[in-house]
């Protein structure tokens, strides 16, 4: 699955909380080139891209792992 398959499938899935999870995505300058967001953040899932606060859009590619609310991996860029 892809990033957005995945994170429309945790949004709109009657099994999963969607505010349960976190985005890693790639953020330059960052420390370790990472910005952890929570998925509680994320203001709207668009075709190419999810939309924060602000009107900044991330990219789906920029996305490297999706945590459960554990910090367990549930999804990771292959």
């Amino acid at each position: 699955m892809r990033p957005r398959e995945v994170l429309n499938k945790l949004k709109w899935h009657p099994d999963f909380q969607f505010e349960e999870y976190t985005v890693v995505y790639l953020h330059r300058g960052a420390p370790r080139d990472e910005k952890i967001i929570s998925c509680k953040e994320i203001v709207a899932l668009e075709h190419s891209d999810f939309i924060l606060p602000e009107d900044t859009h991330i990219p789906y590619h920029r996305v490297l792992r999706i945590l459960d609310k554990h910090g367990h991996i549930f999804w990771k860029k292959p």
